[in-house]
């Protein structure tokens, strides 16, 4: 058995001092259709927030996936499903990281940035795209 009480001290003392991209297990309804209760999603902590994108964030105390906005000068927490509600962050906050692929029960992994081949930037997709095949 385990030494830790809850999740978070279990994801305190494995994920939050790597800087490596880690996966974790989506628990809840907050951020359906998009990403279903019990997918699995890959974190990359050096992933810089922007508007828009999927997030684990640490705010009062509390761990949270889901959509960080931007309102003119407010941030918000968003979950896509509608029947929750939004957290505006006030005060301080701290980005764990950005979601950059989800992963299905019997689906191929989803990614939600993408080479620009272009610009040679990494684009990000509000739905997640399967991963085209390199030629």
């Amino acid at each position: 058995m385990s030494d830790f009480d809850t999740p978070q001290e279990l994801f305190e003392s494995n994920c939050s001092i790597n800087s490596e991209p880690f996966a974790l297990q989506n628990l809840g309804s907050y951020m359906e259709p998009e990403f279903s209760e019990n997918c699995i999603v890959i974190i990359d902590p050096g992933m810089a927030v922007h508007n828009r994108a999927y997030a684990v964030i640490r705010y009062e105390d509390d761990l949270y996936f889901r959509q960080y906005i931007e309102r003119g000068g407010d941030k918000f927490l968003v979950p896509l499903n509608t029947q929750h509600d939004e957290i505006e962050l006030k005060g301080k906050f701290e980005v764990v990281g950005c979601v950059i692929q989800q992963k299905q029960r019997k689906q191929k992994p989803l990614h939600y940035y993408h080479l620009n081949t272009d610009t040679k930037q990494m684009d990000f997709s509000i739905s997640g795209k399967v991963k085209a095949k390199e030629e």
